[in-house]
């Protein structure tokens, strides 16, 4: 019997200022935090088209904030950060698909790594996990809803990922983790973005002359 291909789940916040990368604004200004969060938001947006998978966007604010694009919008429902998480992905498992739920911070985050997530859940992984260095994860695929994963997590803290590797492990959950990325969450993270973007700027000038 042929394997669901999953769904991704672009889990972000509308680009509105002051709404987004609050902790970044303290220092860099809130103009350019919006900048940003929109930036790697159209990335992130753009690498999901590539894939090739079906995919949703679940939004906390005003949906109609979001940069151009072609994908359905749900808003983010829940108490916290886990239950948003937990009840969009259990929406899609609901409809006979795996989920990939990934965040937009990661500039990295490309179709091939969503490929990979999709790939490892079509092997029979229960759990995927895309981490990042500060210790949490850019994308987390589910083959079914796992409630537990998301009840009681350190969120936004540098033990989330372990505290959810160890979790699935007493659930006895196939886990396949993917190779670590970074993310953009404070001055350092966008330092390297923007060093990482001057360098794809230049190689992109250079293939143009």
């Amino acid at each position: 019997m042929a394997v669901e291909r999953a769904v991704v789940i672009v889990f972000t916040r509308a680009p509105v200022a002051g709404h987004v990368k609050t902790r970044l604004a303290r220092v860099v200004g809130d103009a350019a935090a919006l900048e940003c969060h929109r930036a790697l938001l159209e990335r992130t947006l753009q690498a999901v088209e590539t894939s090739g998978l079906a995919a949703e966007i679940h939004v906390d604010g005003d949906p109609a904030a979001l940069p151009p694009h072609r994908l359905p919008v749900r808003s983010q429902r829940g108490s916290d950060l886990g239950e948003r998480m937990q009840q969009a992905i259990a929406a899609v498992c609901a409809r006979g698909q795996p989920a990939i739920l990934i965040g937009t911070d990661c500039p990295l985050l490309d179709e091939r790594y969503l490929l990979a997530a999709d790939s490892a859940l079509g092997d029979g992984a229960d759990v995927v996990i895309g981490p990042v260095e500060d210790g949490g994860y850019v994308l987390i695929g589910l083959a079914r809803p796992q409630p537990r994963l998301f009840a009681d997590m350190p969120w936004s803290t540098s033990t989330v990922r372990d505290a959810t590797l160890r979790r699935a492990a007493e659930l006895g959950l196939h886990v396949v983790v993917l190779k670590e990325l970074w993310d953009v969450d404070d001055e350092p993270g966008y330092r390297r973005w923007q060093r990482l973007a001057a360098t794809a700027d230049r190689r992109l000038s250079k293939s143009s002359e």
